[in-house]
């Protein structure tokens, strides 16, 4: 059992040390499985729901990334803060959007250009 934790943990250490990779300069200006950088002492700047999955969130103001979770919450436009867990300063896939004291898996982190964030609005399902 103490060898199954010993190993989940190197292979988390292992995910999170891995280098995100830059922002690409194409036109959708986004890349998938991304990793959020908070800075040491510092939380999410902004945030904004695009969907019942779906979130922008701004780790600056020139740092958008697309946030999807795995199941939908139906009153996240409603939602007036959010937290992220992280590790190392880092928000990955393997971590959660907590929005009222529920932990929401993290499905996908894609980053943005920041006119394409800007534009992204919430659509009438």
């Amino acid at each position: 059992m103490k060898f199954w934790k010993i190993s989940l943990a190197a292979c988390a250490l292992t995910a999170l040390a891995t280098p995100a990779m830059a922002a690409s300069g194409s036109t959708t200006g986004s890349q998938a499985n991304q990793s959020i950088w908070l800075p040491h002492g510092a939380g999410i700047m902004n945030w904004r729901a695009i969907g019942r999955d779906e979130l922008i969130i701004w780790a600056s103001p020139s740092k958008p990334y697309l946030v999807t979770i795995w199941r939908p919450y139906t009153s996240l436009r409603f939602v007036h803060t959010i937290g992220v867990t992280s590790t190392t300063g880092r928000v990955t896939k393997f971590d959660n959007v907590i929005v009222d004291g529920q932990r929401l898996p993290i499905k996908s982190i894609v980053a943005l250009d920041r006119e394409i964030a800007k534009d992204l609005r919430w659509e009438k399902n």
